[in-house]
């Protein structure tokens, strides 16, 4: 009978202290409040996860329905015709309320969002990345960002680029705005310097998404240098 009540004892203490754990990492103080986080189709899931302390795990599977939104396979965020990625912003910042820490959500919806050709919504961009500056004021990426897009707003390309190129190589750098880049480059009929940004995409194991258009970009930018110069009329 004593044996019983040692190993009930026993086992009520190893409750005790996996509840005092997942407490201390709903308080972290890392993660916002579970007030923070809002209405939609996945708020009972990332709430039940919340709270039982589980909000990184939460954070990363709200990642993957972020990316499943932007390759366009995500039902419960279908955007009206005429409106692409409309939810981005929302999905994203599901994913930085649940995890601060989590930067390259919001690095990766806002450089879509500032400079994807045919989006290029930059004041909802800098709305999100101020909303990223707030939670995690140590991410210098988040400036970054906010600085180029000023650039982008006065027509300075050139320091914008600049800007974007020199945080090139930042594991933080998301591998489609990379690609984003390579395409502005030449988009101004930078073709050299395109090709050299396409290379290090496909030298680099990170950016193994973008591997396969990567290869394509450089073969057909080495298709357009080996063409002769066109001859003044």
């Amino acid at each position: 009978m004593r044996g019983r009540w040692l190993a009930l004892a026993s086992a009520l203490f190893a409750l005790a202290l996996i509840a005092g754990a997942r407490m201390r990492r709903l308080h972290e103080p890392r993660f916002p409040p579970l007030s923070e986080l809002k209405a939609g189709p996945f708020a009972f899931q990332d709430a039940m996860l919340a709270a039982a302390g589980y909000r990184a795990p939460a954070a990363d599977l709200a990642w993957i329905h972020l990316l499943q939104y932007a390759a366009g396979s995500l039902p419960e965020y279908a955007d009206h015709p005429g409106h692409p990625y409309e939810h981005l912003a929302t999905l994203s910042l599901r994913v930085t309320r649940l995890d601060p820490s989590f930067h390259r959500a919001v690095l990766f919806a806002a450089g879509i969002l500032g400079w994807f050709h045919g989006i290029e919504r930059p004041d909802e961009a800098a709305k999100l990345l101020h909303e990223g500056m707030r939670r995690t004021p140590e991410q210098p990426m988040y400036a970054i960002y906010l600085a180029a897009l000023a650039y982008k707003k006065e027509g300075d390309t050139d320091r914008m680029i600049a800007l974007l190129e020199s945080s090139f190589d930042r594991p933080e750098t998301p591998s489609t705005m990379k690609s984003i880049l390579a395409n502005l480059r030449q988009s101004r009929g930078e073709h050299r310097e395109a090709l050299v940004l396409w290379a290090r995409i496909l030298e680099s194991d990170r950016d193994r998404s973008e591997h396969a258009r990567a290869r394509l970009k450089i073969a057909e930018l080495r298709g357009l240098l080996a063409k002769p110069p066109a001859k003044k009329p």
